[in-house]
């Protein structure tokens, strides 16, 4: 017991990230990372990994597009100067090219840009768990504790510029904003980058307790059901956004306090079958601090040149998991698993009446978004069956298929776990 004060202490002060952007990558709670249990032994050290790259996303119509049209087709550059305070730099630009943006002239294209760049995530996610010695009430209790890292990059960011030359408004927004784009947002938007970004650091610390019991059966094919509780606490620790990044994903829950819990039915079979169903719900508290607002429901969601201090009021998370897993022999588990996941819209109330609520809330980075993926699974546990082993060994390979999704950077990824039983 004195060992895992040590190691848990120890593991609280070495906190690095794991990045919740709307992707298809893991928490570091997800119950696909759990290993098949070791009945004799207290203490788990667990070490998850999973990798993955693309150049695609599911938009907000739930097509296929390059990454960083997650959220607009193309992002607008005169839109942007829309709403600004009379006789500020951003209002007398907007006065200079408001022709070009009248609805008369306006082309669609003309301002705009198409956006295009890779995304690549790295996540090792630390995880210690012990078997509490609670004997008064019926079942098991452990308790976890996931560290989790990640190191994540978008590269090659493209601006592309789709003005034409053709009208002498074509012209003027060459010369007085788009020519220079970086230059000009940076100047206009009180600093803003328009780059990517590769970045680790520290993320959000999740602490859990995991209930379970076994119910034996007396029936023909099924012969035992599995009843589990989860509860936990996921600490603001991580990255938030930086708002002087247009392209920046938090690393964590973006500065809110967060419960997750869930409850799940696992049914052993005869033959070595087992199915299970898990549903998990994250609660999110609010969290108030400086953002980047809209200030015309026109503006895009990478262009918003407007700071002011705003409450987010996170959308519940909603996750659904089904797997069938078949065990070979004494040491290998092969498990297919079938995952939905959803986060309902975001909310913003500004303290400013500069900022109309409608209007700051039409952002599509606030906006609901869902993945459906499939997992593939191998367990390999060479030492459970053999009792004299005071140290039992435990991994794993995994490989992650999206299906289908709406603003979700959803990628091909794969990984592994090596676990540590005492």
């Amino acid at each position: 017991m004195k060992n895992l004060k040590i190691i848990l202490l120890g593991l609280s002060f070495s906190t690095l990230a794991l990045a919740y952007p709307p992707s298809n990558f893991f928490t570091p709670y997800n119950i696909n990372w759990r290993l098949p249990d070791v009945k004799d032994k207290k203490f788990l050290f667990n070490i998850n990994f999973e990798h993955g790259n693309t150049n695609d996303c599911r938009n907000g119509g739930e097509d296929k597009a390059p990454v960083l049209r997650l959220y607009n087709a193309t992002e607008s550059s005169l839109a942007m100067l829309l709403g600004a305070q009379v006789g500020s730099d951003i209002y007398n630009k907007a006065n200079l090219l408001l022709p070009a943006y009248a609805p008369a002239t306006d082309d669609g294209v003309r301002g705009c840009f198409e956006l295009d760049g890779k995304f690549e995530q790295t996540n090792i996610n630390l995880l210690a768990k012990y078997k509490l010695p609670i004997e008064t009430i019926p079942g098991n209790f452990d308790l976890l504790v996931h560290v989790p890292m990640t190191h994540m990059v978008v590269k090659d960011v493209v601006w592309r510029d789709l003005t034409k030359n053709v009208l002498a408004c074509d012209f003027d927004v060459h010369a007085q904003l788009t020519d220079d784009i970086v230059n000009n947002v940076n100047t206009l938007g009180d600093g803003l980058n328009l780059e990517g970004f590769d970045r680790m650091g520290f993320g959000d610390l999740v602490v859990m307790l995991w209930w379970y019991n076994d119910y034996k059966q007396l029936k023909e094919h099924l012969k035992n059901v599995r009843l589990n509780f989860r509860l936990g606490l996921s600490a603001p620790t991580g990255h938030k956004i930086n708002e002087d990044k247009s392209i920046d994903f938090p690393f964590g829950n973006d500065g809110s306090w967060g419960v997750p819990l869930a409850g799940a039915i696992d049914l052993d079979f005869i033959h070595a079958f087992k199915l299970g169903l898990e549903f998990e719900m994250l609660f999110l508290f609010d969290n108030t601090r400086i953002r980047r607002l809209k200030t015309d429901s026109n503006q895009t969601d990478y262009l918003l040149l407007h700071k002011g201090n705003a409450t987010l009021s996170q959308g519940m998370t909603w996750k659904f998991n089904l797997f069938i897993q078949k065990k070979f022999g004494n040491y290998i588990t092969a498990k297919i698993a079938y995952q939905f996941l959803k986060k309902d819209s975001d909310k913003l109330t500004a303290e400013s009446n500069n900022f109309d609520y409608s209007i700051i809330n039409t952002a599509q980075k606030l906006q609901e978004w869902m993945t459906q993926d499939f997992i593939f699974k191998l367990d390999i546990d060479l030492f459970k069956e053999s009792s004299k082993y005071a140290f039992k060994p435990q991994f794993s390979m995994f490989a992650k298929v999206p299906v289908t999704g709406k603003r979700i950077v959803s990628a091909y990824t794969f990984g592994g776990q090596l676990g540590f039983n005492f």
